[in-house]
């Protein structure tokens, strides 16, 4: 095999530990149990991934079509836990004046991803501003 034949092996390999790292350290910073749990299936990606790319390797098989599948599942199982973490903060800590409350969750529940980033990024930074004061 030529140098250019190991190129893409060392690139794929160096995602996995890549992934892996970055998910220790996001575990290690972050405060939150949400931030913390997406940390460790950061983690579990990058070893799942590896573990995919060494058994294809080991059975002299393509690695990029269980990768691929792989990758997906990974962002669906992200986004799901996203979207599950932000309707449970909406539930919980919304308060209860007037249509606020079913409004966000009506958003969050038939939009799914995309009302759960409007909620996460928009509504809940300012509800936790009001409520400190």
């Amino acid at each position: 095999m030529t140098i250019l034949g190991f190129l893409p092996l060392v690139t794929l390999i160096a995602v996995g530990i890549v992934l892996i790292v970055l998910g220790v350290v996001w575990f290690r910073r972050a405060n939150g149990w949400t931030l913390r749990s997406l940390a460790v299936l950061v983690s579990a990606v990058g070893v799942a991934y590896l573990t995919i790319l060494a058994v294809a390797i080991g059975i002299h098989r393509d690695p990029w079509t269980p990768l691929l599948a792989m990758v997906i599942v990974a962002m669906v199982l992200a986004a799901s836990f996203f979207w599950v973490s932000v309707l449970a903060d909406c539930l919980l800590n919304e308060p209860n004046d007037g249509m606020g409350k079913l409004v966000w969750v009506l958003a969050i529940v038939l939009t799914f991803v995309i009302g759960a980033a409007i909620y996460h990024l928009g509504r809940r930074p300012r509800r936790i501003q009001e409520q400190t004061r």
